[in-house]
């Protein structure tokens, strides 16, 4: 309790600071206060379902309500508040991930007689979220780089060296009939575009000729099974895009009629590391710069071909933690966590397993004096249904990075009411419209949401709502939610 009191002066200098200006009406007493919320969450909508719910003052240590909170259920994607906050805790805001360009061989008038090495460790922002809208943008500075040492050709292959992180693509427990989607797509140490492929299908010139399908960013690397038939116009586009049963090729079907510029999709692809050399490769080439060899990933060559010697060319460098987080939290970008939970462990166990990230959140969470009995954590997203966590563990936390020299950047990398991330277009037009700062949740029955809130007097309050077994919309799961968190802010 004392380290609140201590902490608390700065605590609200940096909520004013990020916040709207407080409210001064008194606050409410919590019996009050607990009894409408207790009509809030029972709306006999959701009477089948369970609810969990922690409302505190991290200044007083006071509840306000409480409902099931020492329940562990399943976060879904509340599980990034897990992940988010023991990254940016470890690992700083300043912490860069670094990607190796190295060769085998010397440079002899322009001709690199060897190799190009890539060694990844894990950079997610290898992808058009970071490049400007194209995904290339950092693979043509390397080309420049390269131009800059005088290569203009590569004798040898390009080869994908992705050891820092382990082989296994997927978190724990994903479900198999989500793999095809994006958000499921796979990760590694040589990420690329975040394990995305873009799908464009426009119509042919005329009705009964094929589709137009252009892939972002383009490559030869996911070859197209084209089924798409142009239609008349007035007709809905029904556009379909699944990956073949095997091996990185795609397979587009449907329709898409003639008065449409066309239908856009994403879809997820195999192999990173492949993706990620094959892509290169083919930016190197349109640059200028010939490439003899293939694209190849390391752990296909014999141990003496895998590059372990390669003399380092240049180091590309990510953004910093601080804006990785925000690209982690706002969107919920799940490959994001699980990149995050593997170098927890890669940097701080010398192991880059989800495991080993697993045990050194397991110690953060111990180090923060909270009840790591409360979590069970599978993977680093909250994809997984195997993850499991109580609202008074994710509070918790809460509560301890409004204590952390990191606040400023924790507060401003969450989701904003009514204004960005996945709660863009969720709570506009109400009191509650650029005042809560949260973590949404979502999975086939599963709805959350944790973070911050002003209370009717303008001092910040925790608050963790997980919402489980409910067979209604998500839409109806938030109407109750805000229903509540607006109680909360006006007192009535």
């Amino acid at each position: 309790m004392q380290m609140r009191r201590l902490a608390l002066p700065l605590l609200l200098a940096s909520a004013a600071a990020c916040a709207p200006t407080a409210r001064t009406a008194p606050a409410p007493s919590p019996a009050p206060l607990a009894s409408a919320l207790d009509s809030v969450f029972s709306d006999t909508a959701f009477r089948r379902a369970t609810w969990a719910v922690l409302v505190r003052s991290p200044e007083t240590g006071e509840v306000l309500y409480r409902r099931n909170a020492e329940k562990m259920l399943v976060p879904a994607s509340n599980m990034k508040v897990v992940t988010g906050a023991a990254a940016l805790e470890a690992l700083g805001p300043a912490y860069r991930f670094r990607t190796a360009v190295a060769a085998t061989g010397p440079v002899e008038g322009g001709t690199l007689r060897g190799d190009l090495v890539v060694r990844g460790s894990g950079d997610p922002t290898l992808s058009a979220r970071f490049g400007g809208g194209d995904a290339r943008t950092v693979f043509r500075a390397w080309a420049d780089s390269l131009r800059a040492r005088g290569v203009t050709r590569i004798a040898g292959r390009v080869v994908g060296n992705d050891d820092a992180l382990d082989d296994l693509p997927l978190g724990r427990g994903w479900a198999w009939d989500d793999l095809d989607a994006g958000y499921s797509a796979e990760v590694g140490a040589l990420e690329f575009n975040e394990g995305v492929i873009g799908v464009h299908v426009a119509p042919g010139a005329r009705a009964g000729e094929p589709g137009r399908v252009t892939l972002s960013p383009p490559t030869g690397y996911v070859p197209v099974v084209n089924r798409v038939v142009t239609v008349a116009a007035g007709i809905p586009a029904r556009v379909q895009v699944d990956r073949a049963p095997t091996g990185p090729g795609i397979v587009v079907s449907g329709t898409v009629p003639l008065d449409t510029t066309g239908t856009n999709a994403e879809v997820a692809v195999r192999d990173n590391t492949l993706y990620f050399v094959t892509v290169l490769r083919e930016t190197l080439r349109a640059a200028g710069i010939e490439v003899q060899g293939a694209a190849v990933d390391a752990d296909s060559l014999p141990a003496a071909e895998r590059g372990a010697d390669a003399a380092p060319l240049f180091v590309h460098a990510s953004p910093p933690m601080s804006e990785v987080l925000a690209a982690f939290l706002k969107p919920s970008q799940n490959q994001y966590g699980e990149l995050l939970l593997k170098t927890l462990g890669r940097e701080l166990r010398g192991q880059g397993t989800a495991s080993a990230g697993r045990a050194v959140v397991d110690s953060l969470v111990r180090g923060w004096g909270l009840d790591a009995g409360a979590l069970y954590q599978a993977d680093g997203s909250g994809l997984s249904r195997y993850n499991l966590v109580a609202p008074e563990l994710l509070a918790g936390i809460l509560e301890h990075m409004m204590r952390s020299p990191h606040w400023e950047v924790w507060y401003a990398s969450l989701p904003v009411g009514g204004a960005d991330g996945t709660l863009a277009a969720r709570m506009r037009g109400t009191p509650l419209e650029g005042r809560v700062h949260a973590k949404t949740g979502t999975l086939s029955g599963v709805r959350a949401l944790s973070g911050y809130v002003p209370g009717p007097d303008g001092r910040p309050l925790v608050f963790s709502v997980l919402l489980n077994h409910h067979t209604r919309t998500a839409r109806d799961a938030d109407r109750v939610i805000d229903t509540a968190l607006l109680r909360i802010v006006t007192g009535r």
